[in-house]
């Protein structure tokens, strides 16, 4: 494995790592957004350890810092979308230079993952998704999993006094909720993006690897509500969905760092001649 730098975007002020196997003919390209405001190495490098390990599979795997981010400055006058879809016209450009058309498979952490998923909405040459802690759409079990739950939960009774405390002082203002403030800082897809985007993966055969934290417990509470929330037929054949209840968001503890890395890798060999670019004529 080699690694070389990527520039893209106006006076090529964007910037990038490009991690690429040993044999790059036939290798699909994926390409990791930064989570939040995080520097492209990721929250405890979280990215760096996940793109070495994909080259190592085979693939060119690119992190890159978005406008704003890391070592690329920010963009003026452009809402994060509008932004978001300039970085990713330039960083297109510069792969398409560099390595020709291939397979793109898009990877981001939270806000990375939103980003992901507008982008593969509207452009046809994304044909796989990593995602991280996305957004997922509630489905009709969801209200009753939570309540059941909290009902069933020794500790959910022991904290409620502290709970309650809490949440009085988050509506007078006493106390921020870092949740809802985190929450309020991504941009989210919205319906639309995520039917678009979704149906088009599984209309053209993609694949997608959706994985869940703690984080995503306010609005997730079981594996498989991502597939059967989006009612989308056949995308079950396309999504891998994985539940980690105990993992934090940022992936903290290095067992679930390697955890997770080793999860990202199986899919990754498991997918790995579905993505290969002399196929790309058949989708």
């Amino acid at each position: 494995m080699t690694e070389e730098v990527l520039r893209f975007g106006d006076k090529n002020l964007g910037f990038g790592m490009v991690s690429l196997p040993d044999n790059i003919d036939h290798a699909p390209i994926v390409v990791c957004f930064n989570a939040g405001l995080v520097h492209r190495e990721g929250p405890y490098r979280l990215n760096v350890l996940i793109c070495r390990v994909l080259a190592e599979v085979g693939y060119i795997s690119v992190r890159v810092d978005l406008s704003g981010k890391g070592d690329t400055p920010a963009r003026e006058g452009l809402s994060n979308r509008q932004s978001v879809a300039l970085d990713w016209q330039h960083i297109k450009q510069s792969l398409s230079a560099r390595f020709g058309d291939r397979k793109i498979i898009l990877m981001g952490l939270c806000s990375g993952a939103d980003n992901a998923i507008k982008i593969a909405a509207k452009d046809t040459a994304v044909k796989g998704l990593v995602l991280l802690d996305a957004m997922p759409p509630y489905d009709e079990g969801f209200a009753i999993r939570e309540l059941m739950g909290k009902l069933s939960n020794i500790y959910k009774w022991l904290n409620l006094p502290k709970t309650t405390l809490r949440r009085f002082r988050w509506a007078l203002g006493l106390e921020s909720n870092v949740h809802a403030e985190m929450a309020a800082l991504r941009d989210e897809p919205n319906d639309s993006d995520m039917d678009q985007c979704f149906r088009r993966i599984s209309a053209c055969s993609g694949r997608v690897l959706a994985v869940f934290t703690s984080q995503a417990m306010n609005q997730y509470n079981q594996q498989g509500q991502f597939v059967h929330s989006l009612n989308i037929v056949g995308f079950d054949e396309c999504c891998q969905e994985v539940f980690w209840p105990l993992a934090d968001h940022l992936y903290q503890l290095q067992s679930h760092r390697d955890r997770l890395v080793q999860c990202v890798e199986a899919w990754a060999r498991d997918n790995l001649e579905h993505f290969c670019t002399d196929r790309v004529a058949e989708n």
